[in-house]
């Protein structure tokens, strides 16, 4: 018996040792945040690498860029919206995105699409200098975010956008509207 209660005991102790209890202050993890001089902790920047897609003649062309921390289609949108770089411009990559001062700005909605509101000018665009945007757009904010399609819109209405034929569209764009222009294999 009393072998018995000794092993009990010993059960017991063991179990009780692997308990979690809370902790008396936060626990830093080296490069995810940072402590600051009054005690309190904040989240550091940890960059993202985003699939970017570019034009290289008349396809896209997948490269890499790294952006700061984001949520959402956010830092698939500011990817997008860098400047070509020189080593870019290098290997012959362009964009036919406008430039503007007006940042990207998008959110998902509920049935799995990015809502895209692109700056004015957008509609100025030649109509192939359009395809050639949408198609950056569809194929960089579907490739490393949730969203499955693109839908495009300026002052809070629809706009109807090209596909790769031609063919006004009102509803969300995807990567088969623009598979003529998908990167060569």
């Amino acid at each position: 018996m009393a072998a018995t209660v000794a092993s009990s005991l010993l059960v017991v102790g063991l179990v009780s040792a692997c308990t979690l209890r809370p902790q008396d202050a936060p626990v830093v993890v080296p490069g995810s945040t940072r402590a600051t001089t009054s005690g309190s902790v904040t989240a550091t920047a940890v960059p993202f690498t985003m699939q970017v897609y570019l034009l290289r003649g008349d396809r896209l062309a997948r490269v890499e860029r790294q952006v700061s921390e984001g949520s959402g289609i956010d830092p698939a949108l500011a990817a997008l919206a860098m400047p070509v770089s020189r080593d870019e411009v290098a290997l012959g990559l362009r964009t036919a995105l406008p430039a503007t001062t007006a940042p990207l700005v998008g959110r998902l909605t509920a049935d799995g699409a990015a809502e895209i509101n692109v700056p004015q000018g957008f509609d100025r665009l030649s109509v192939p200098a359009q395809q050639e945007a949408l198609a950056q757009l569809v194929f960089t904010v579907t490739a490393d975010t949730i969203a499955s399609a693109v839908q495009i819109v300026q002052d809070g209405k629809v706009r109807p956008m090209p596909d790769a034929n031609g063919q006004l569209l009102y509803r969300p764009l995807t990567r088969d509207d623009y598979a003529a222009l998908s990167p060569a294999s």
